[in-house]
């Protein structure tokens, strides 16, 4: 008998919409329901009917006729697009998984603070910037308390760039830097961030620079917890890379982070996708876990214990 799966469904049907369907679908905790957009002929949904993933075209208005057809949604639409349909979603006793920068519910990076999806019914996925940089950063933060600033920089293929990132790329400006500064306690005045696209032919994988300035600095004490956190990432994002060794010079420790995707339904240059994609299949599969774990019958209690996790307070932290 196959075991029980979390019923979930997708919001968006462009590149990350329909990169998570493959990932969910290989998962086995997680089964694909509704996979819903607004554009009919879209690639993702003719590939989810291929499938045989039941679709829409009705956007947050499926979900709204069917809301006990899914007990989670990962949102892949846009900023604007969650922050229009969060309170539906919600009113609808739906836990939602963000990936856009809308910064709606609490910032959740797995290696940190994966249980926020425990806790919050909307985690915000932050960025493919912030989740790149942010473990990281995190660690380096935790061993040294002066910081003066913090800057980093990511290089990605132009295929990977898709329209809603480009139309919401103020926010995910602001939303990576207010994450940057709350997972390591450094001014958000004082973070800088940027984005750099490669338009010519070469396709390059996702490679971020995080420069960190600070005096006195002993960089052999980042090998051991480095270590650790990649350990902890590669879990979820097996091509997550730091690329050579971190530097010291001048007051600033640089350090290079490459990421692979898994290329599933994006080619495997766009780790930038990959990652967000991945970080929030793997808290998605953390909350199926609890759920799933809470009723011994499959056919009786797992859609009330959901329920009645959805009712208690959020947790107004964002980390």
């Amino acid at each position: 008998m196959d075991k029980p799966k979390l019923n979930v469904g997708i919001i968006g049907t462009g590149k990350i919409g329909t990169d998570l369907l493959f990932k969910i679908n290989k998962s086995q905790k997680l089964q694909c329901k509704l996979f819903v957009g607004r554009n009919a002929s879209s690639e993702g949904i003719k590939k989810a009917k291929s499938m045989g993933i039941p679709t829409s075209d009705k956007s947050v208005d499926a979900f709204v006729k069917n809301p006990r057809a899914c007990d989670l949604v990962f949102d892949a639409t846009s900023a604007n697009g969650h922050r229009a349909s969060a309170d539906t979603f919600a009113s609808l006793g739906i836990k939602i998984v963000d990936l856009t920068p809308a910064q709606v519910g609490p910032l959740c990076i797995p290696t940190i603070n994966a249980n926020q999806i425990l806790q919050c019914n909307n985690v915000n996925m932050v960025t493919c910037g912030g989740q790149a940089s942010i473990p990281v950063l995190n660690v380096v933060a935790s061993l040294f308390n002066d910081i003066e600033a913090i800057s980093i920089e990511s290089h990605l293929a132009s295929d990977s760039v898709g329209q809603a990132t480009l139309d919401n790329i103020d926010d995910y400006y602001s939303t990576t830097a207010n994450a940057i500064s709350v997972f390591t306690g450094v001014d958000k005045d004082n973070v800088n961030v940027d984005l750099k696209v490669e338009r010519s032919s070469w396709k390059p994988d996702m490679l971020t620079t995080l420069r960190i300035k600070l005096a006195n600095a002993n960089i052999n004490e980042l090998f051991a917890p480095l270590q650790s956190r990649l350990a902890a990432l590669r879990e979820h994002v097996p091509g997550y890379n730091i690329v050579g060794t971190p530097s010291y010079r001048d007051d600033v420790i640089e350090i290079l982070v490459s990421v692979r995707g898994q290329g599933d339904w994006i080619p495997e240059h766009a780790g930038n996708l990959d990652i967000i994609n991945s970080a929030a299949i793997h808290v998605a599969e953390l909350y199926a876990s609890k759920v799933l774990s809470l009723s011994d019958n499959e056919s009786e209690g797992i859609h009330q214990k959901i329920a009645n996790l959805f009712r208690r307070e959020p947790n107004t932290e964002t980390a």
